[in-house]
């Protein structure tokens, strides 16, 4: 069963990343239509039940190989192009987009930790000793892929994220959910493997891209 198991991975690990090279770190990344210039933190934290329920932070999905046997992605097999992504889990993946994208723009940008659960005065204590004047929280509800490898066709991507924004003088002052389901259609001449990563910098480019996101962001 074990040497079974391990088969399957092999399988799916071939049909992910194929003949294709992985697209480059810089078209992963998300940017966006305009530019901060304050120093901004930013916090990407895993809330996903699947989580909480077992699977572990680096899980981003399930994909369908040989006999639509569901086999399990993780971002080391999967989804890992650049040194250091194959210990990386999945809120350290996208923190890790997030900034490349957002620095090569030219924002002033630094990833921090902090829990769901810290308290505004925590928080304040943080921005104040970062010197920086906004926190950007992305709590990641869900982001999850089920993709059928037999055929090119198209693929569901489920995502939630908890945006919250807090200003070094007024506190918190954006509590946002975006969340949805995007219908991916694939491309014949690209990997899955790009094809996620594309919709990946997708799903962050809207985030970012949201119209009380980006005021909060540019006030």
């Amino acid at each position: 069963m074990i040497k079974m198991k391990y088969f399957f991975l092999l399988l799916v690990a071939f049909f992910i990343t194929g003949c294709v090279s992985p697209i480059p770190l810089h078209e992963q990344a998300p940017d966006t239509n305009y530019n901060v210039t304050k120093k901004v933190l930013i916090s990407v934290n895993d809330q996903r039940e699947r989580v909480k329920e077992g699977k572990p932070e680096d899980f981003v999905g399930v994909a369908h190989a040989t006999f639509g046997i569901p086999v399990d992605w993780h971002v080391s097999q999967v989804l890992a192009t650049e040194e250091g992504d194959k210990e990386k889990t999945l809120a350290d993946f996208l923190e890790h987009r997030i900034l490349h994208g957002l620095q090569k723009q030219g924002w002033n940008v630094e990833a921090v930790k902090v829990t769901s659960g810290a308290s505004d005065s925590e928080i304040m204590t943080l921005l104040a000793d970062n010197q920086a004047d906004k926190l950007m929280q992305l709590n990641i509800n869900e982001w999850y892929f089920s993709i059928n490898l037999n055929w090119v066709s198209a693929f569901n991507f489920d995502t939630d994220t908890l945006v919250k924004i807090y200003e070094v003088n007024d506190g918190q002052i954006l509590e946002k959910q975006i969340a949805g389901r995007d219908v991916i259609e694939e491309k014949g001449d690209e990997s899955p493997q790009n094809n996620v990563l594309r919709a990946y910098r997708e799903q962050l480019v809207e985030i970012f891209s949201d119209p009380e996101v980006k005021s909060k962001l540019t006030d």
